[in-house]
C-alpha cells in the first residue's frame, strides 16, 4: 500500500513539475572554449564566435548566456584552449564543462575557430578531469603562420 502511495505521489509531482522546453533551434553548439584574462577580467570565446567577459569564470559564463542570441550548448565542447595567466581558473570549469573535454595551453591570440578544426585533428592528451596532470598539457602557438602543438 505504501508503495502505491509513493508512485502516486511520484506521478502527480511529475505532472505538477512543467517542463523546461528548448527551441533547438536556437541551440548553438560549440567545439571549442577558449578562457583568458586581461588583467582581472576573465573573457570566454568560443567557437561559435560568442564571448563572455567578467570579473570571475562564473560571471564570464554569465555574461556569455546573456549575450548569446541562442542558447551556448556546452556539452558539445571537446576541447579548451587555456592562456598561461588563466590556468588557476581551470578548476572552476568542472561546473560548465564536460570532465573529459581536452585541455590545451595558448595566448589569446589563436583563433578558436581554427584552433577547433586543428585540435580535431591533433588532439590534446590532457583532458580537464586530470588534476595535477594538467601542467603537462600540449601548448598550442603559431609558428611560420601555422598552428603548432609541442
Amino acid at each position: 500500500m505504501k508503495r502505491i502511495v509513493v508512485y502516486i505521489a511520484a506521478l502527480l509531482a511529475a505532472l505538477v513539475v512543467p517542463l523546461k522546453e528548448t527551441d533547438i533551434g536556437k541551440l548553438q553548439p560549440v567545439a571549442l572554449v577558449q578562457l583568458y584574462k586581461e588583467g582581472e577580467t576573465v573573457i570566454i570565446v568560443t567557437d561559435a564566435g560568442d564571448s563572455g567577459i567578467g570579473d570571475t569564470v562564473e560571471a564570464a559564463f554569465e555574461n556569455l548566456e546573456e549575450t548569446t542570441s541562442g542558447i551556448v550548448f556546452l556539452d558539445t565542447a571537446d576541447f579548451l584552449l587555456v592562456s598561461k595567466s588563466a590556468t588557476d581558473a581551470i578548476d572552476t570549469l568542472g561546473v560548465y564543462l564536460k570532465p573529459s573535454v581536452r585541455i590545451c595551453y595558448a595566448e589569446q591570440d589563436i583563433d578558436p575557430v581554427e584552433a577547433a578544426k586543428y585540435l580535431a585533428v591533433h588532439k590534446p592528451m590532457v583532458r580537464l578531469k586530470d588534476g595535477e596532470n594538467r601542467d603537462n598539457a600540449d601548448v598550442l602557438s603559431r609558428e611560420n603562420g601555422r598552428l603548432i602543438m609541442h
